[in-house]
């Protein structure tokens, strides 16, 4: 263990100790009581400044892998990406939705919740358009994702030809919540994700990044997202293709 202390948890929203089994911080820095890690803590905690109602709303997320949202909202629903199940269609519970063609009728939601799946999806242009789409007027995609700091374009690692993954550069898997094989990375993100985020959503994007060792906030890549569909922010000449 590197270091142990007192603090808050956004999650447990509760106080709570946090240890630190690991100097990769943002899978090793763990709260005591719900095991969450550090992404997950600056998510909510982003999310308790720029929507403190969410708990009322209408949310869905991607590929959960902790049930707060679950836990605490009476609207919420979530769906994971099974590719031997027809989208729509459940399998244990769980919804089947692949983020580029979303069965969901356009402004089914008042939030759009994924954490870090944007950088195993194919088309992230699709995807976000799509994710857009099934947004209510003034609705919030609020996401997480791997942005490197070294990196200053983004650049895709694999792509589908003919039903197949090609690969463009080695291979890499993260963990999968469905899957014991693991996520394959699609996509490394930098210093222009912002703007390409604008581009494939169709609207300005802010971008949050957290430090708070009081709440458990430390560690790579604690970059929050969030896109808000409204008039304002959107992307003149927009199509969404």
């Amino acid at each position: 263990m590197l270091f142990e202390h007192q603090g808050y948890c956004p999650i447990c929203e509760a106080p709570t100790r946090f240890v630190a089994e690991q100097a990769w911080l943002r899978d090793h820095y763990l709260c005591v009581k719900c095991r969450s890690i550090p992404r997950q803590r600056a998510l909510v905690q982003v999310l308790n400044l720029v929507r403190p109602d969410w708990k009322t709303a209408t949310i869905h997320e991607s590929s959960p892998s902790l049930w707060f949202f679950r836990d605490g909202c009476p609207k919420y629903s979530f769906s994971y990406y099974f590719d031997d199940l027809e989208p729509g269609a459940s399998r244990n519970g769980a919804r089947c939705e692949n983020l580029e063609q979303l069965t969901f009728a356009d402004e089914s939601f008042e939030l759009f919740v994924t954490q870090d799946v944007l950088e195993h999806v194919v088309s992230p242009r699709r995807a976000l358009a799509e994710i857009s789409r099934v947004l209510r007027p003034g609705g919030m995609h609020v996401f997480s994702t791997p942005k490197h700091k070294d990196l200053l374009q983004s650049r895709q690692r694999a792509f589908l030809e003919k039903g197949r993954v090609s690969h463009l550069l080695e291979p890499v898997y993260h963990g999968n919540p469905i899957s014991a094989e693991g996520a394959l990375v699609t996509w490394d993100y930098g210093a222009d994700f912002p703007d390409l985020i604008e581009r494939w959503s169709g609207y300005k994007t802010s971008v949050y990044l957290v430090h708070d060792r009081r709440l458990g906030i430390d560690g790579e890549f604690m970059d929050v997202f969030v896109t808000v569909k409204d008039s304002v922010n959107r992307i003149n000449g927009f199509n969404g293709h």
